[in-house]
């Protein structure tokens, strides 16, 4: 016993001698310019949110907003531009007009000197035809969803649920989720979320999309990131499951462009 009691001191003096300053060098650290922008079929679920990422010791909420670029939508099918006008009240820039499916539309941003840009096609509509909350086998007031629709059966499709507490003075905080079809129950005709609980008696809000596959590649990676780390995950810096890769083009830049039609859906968690 005293062996490894000496043992264990000589090991502390050891490692408190050979202290020196370590220094992080995180990948993807530098300030960066994020857009996170979707167009679809009903102009209130389309916005443009431009905003610039922090340092890794600054907290990781409040980000400042960038108020005063210029941003259009031009419709390449019809070469139609649309201009955004920024929105206090919901602090982002909105269009006054809704997308067309299978049009091909360019993003077009300046800001604080960067040009930025993406191109994205329209995906079909899939409606959503229900959702339903089903009680978790370990409680009975924790809830999961299951997504009610019918899903394209020629190929692998793509969806971003995002759900939102209908008082926003709930306390209860926005959250998503992004899946493919192949865990779809084709029998049933259903999607089940099964990595976001709710308690009985909520009242949320549901929007539906059906997006590409590099817009799910990145919300995959964000969504990974923040199940897995504690207290959730900067969406801004490299991370040790893999960086997402940006459907934004520009230089320091990160985000997403996706152009859906969308279904809104409110839920009462438990009826």
């Amino acid at each position: 016993m005293k062996f490894h009691l000496v043992l264990f001191i000589f090991m502390l003096l050891f490692f408190s001698a050979c202290e020196k300053l370590v220094v992080l060098h995180p990948e993807n650290s530098e300030q960066k310019l994020s857009v996170e922008a979707i167009f679809s079929d009903f102009p209130v679920a389309s916005y443009v949110r431009i905003t610039k990422s922090k340092g890794i010791y600054e907290p990781i909420t409040n980000h400042e907003q960038i108020t005063d670029a210029d941003v259009k939508i031009i419709d390449l099918t019809t070469n139609d531009t649309i201009t955004l006008s920024y929105d206090i009240n919901t602090e982002n820039y909105k269009p006054a007009v809704a997308g067309i499916e299978n049009h091909t539309c360019r993003l077009d941003i300046m800001a604080q000197g960067h040009h930025l840009t993406a191109t994205n096609t329209m995906t079909g509509k899939v409606n959503l035809n229900g959702i339903i909350s089903v009680p978790t086998a370990d409680d009975p007031d924790l809830y999961y969803l299951k997504m009610k629709f019918d899903d394209p059966p020629a190929q692998e499709d793509y969806y971003l649920i995002i759900m939102q507490p209908q008082d926003p003075a709930s306390g209860l905080e926005s959250r998503f989720s992004v899946m493919s079809d192949m865990t779809y129950n084709r029998s049933s005709q259903t999607l089940s979320i099964t990595d976001e609980f709710f308690h009985k008696n909520e009242d949320w809000i549901v929007f539906f999309f059906h997006i590409d596959r590099k817009n799910f590649n990145y919300f995959k990676v964000i969504h990974r990131a923040m199940k897995s780390l504690v207290n959730g995950a900067h969406p801004f810096y490299g991370l040790s499951l893999g960086n997402p890769q940006s459907t934004i083009d520009g230089a320091q830049t990160l985000g997403y462009f996706i152009t859906s039609p969308v279904t809104v859906s409110p839920i009462r968690i438990g009826n």
